[in-house]
């Protein structure tokens, strides 16, 4: 009977340390104000935990703060449970993660998809180069466009979202010089109805392909696009399926990607707080996203261009401007240099 207890024990001990030595990291998600169901960077960033949830056995809680003016008691809501590592996102959410970040030192936090600088020494951030993705779709679509006109619906008038659009019109102005470029913004990452009305205000001037960058309110975008028979451009997720045939394509961030090596970080011990992390294309960070929902709406002769354009920017033949690296007033910016836009040329300061 002795014996047999101890065989027990040993069996018994044996099986919790295989159990302890493959628990995975423990997350807590904290998403922007746009929250799940976006269709865009917070479900984009879901993947990631999912993916570490099957490959590194990670355990996750997402919170959806709802409001910009809660994002710091949920990131110290968060804190108090003490979890492996915080993600974060979005530039509204940088100084709330700050303050709580040093209110909890040993705390590992993450945020995705921020600026260059360095927000902490618990803080580990990375940048997604969207404006090369944004140069890629810029391009396809002042190649496709039938009336010379291609629009741009933004979230709010602030310095991420520039980037995105700098891009774009860089890509624009690539492919035609002669293409008109509306610039708009909804001022909201979160509403449908805001970025059809939007969009179909863009429609009424011409525009016959419009770029969502807005979180759920690209939805809307999308959407405004089907009814009136022309063509939206999505943004950070896939988007392509949500309107198959009306979405050219979708200019995909791989926050994922990010959010998956965040965890991994924690979990193979080579977490580095105070570091940046970049992912553009030569990291396959960005991509203008291609399936069956979108097939035959590029020309293969556009498509073979673009991987022309591809070539070229890894090889550094081509510099997509940053709208963070310019300088209010500038005439020219890229490589290979072209004229700004008006937006740019006639600032006194950068919105940021």
């Amino acid at each position: 009977m002795f014996n047999l207890s101890l065989k027990i024990g040993v069996i018994a001990a044996s099986l919790l340390a295989a159990t302890t030595a493959w628990a995975g990291p423990s997350v807590i998600l904290v998403t922007p104000e746009s929250g799940l169901g976006d269709h865009s960077f917070s479900d984009k960033m879901y993947e990631g935990l999912l993916a570490a949830k099957k490959d590194l056995g990670a355990t996750f809680t997402v919170i959806q703060p709802g409001a910009i003016s809660n994002f710091q008691s949920s990131l110290a809501r968060a804190a108090g449970q003490k979890p492996d590592i915080i993600i974060g996102s979005s530039f509204d959410m940088i100084a709330a993660m700050k303050t709580v970040a040093k209110a909890f030192p040993d705390q590992k936090f993450g945020m995705v998809d921020v600026g260059p600088d360095p927000l902490g020494p618990n803080i580990v951030s990375t940048v997604t180069k969207d404006w090369e993705g944004s140069f890629l779709v810029g391009y396809i679509a002042a190649k496709t466009t039938k009336t010379g006109t291609i629009g741009f619906v933004g979230g709010k008038d602030i310095g991420i979202i520039h980037r995105f659009y700098i891009g774009y019109y860089y890509g624009a102005k690539m492919a035609d010089p002669k293409v008109n470029v509306i610039e708009t913004y909804s001022g909201t990452f979160t509403d449908p109805a805001a970025g059809k009305e939007f969009t179909l205000a863009n429609i009424s001037h011409g525009s016959d392909i419009d770029f969502a960058v807005a979180g759920s309110t690209s939805v809307g975008v999308v959407e405004a696009a089907k009814a009136s028979k022309t063509f939206s451009i999505g943004v950070d997720s896939d988007m392509n399926c949500l309107a198959p045939g009306s979405v050219l394509t979708s200019m995909v961030k791989r926050v994922d990607t990010q959010t998956y090596e965040l965890v991994k970080s924690v979990a193979d011990n080579t977490f580095k707080g105070g570091t940046v992390k970049f992912y553009g294309l030569a990291e396959d960070g960005v991509e203008a996203a291609m399936d069956d929902c979108n097939k035959g709406l590029i020309s293969p002769a556009v498509l073979q261009e673009v991987d022309g354009l591809k070539a070229k920017l890894l090889s550094g033949a081509i510099v997509v401007p940053n709208y963070f690296d310019l300088k209010p007033g500038a005439k020219e910016m890229g490589t290979p240099p072209i004229a700004t836009p008006p937006s740019l040329a006639n600032a006194t300061t950068l919105a940021k």
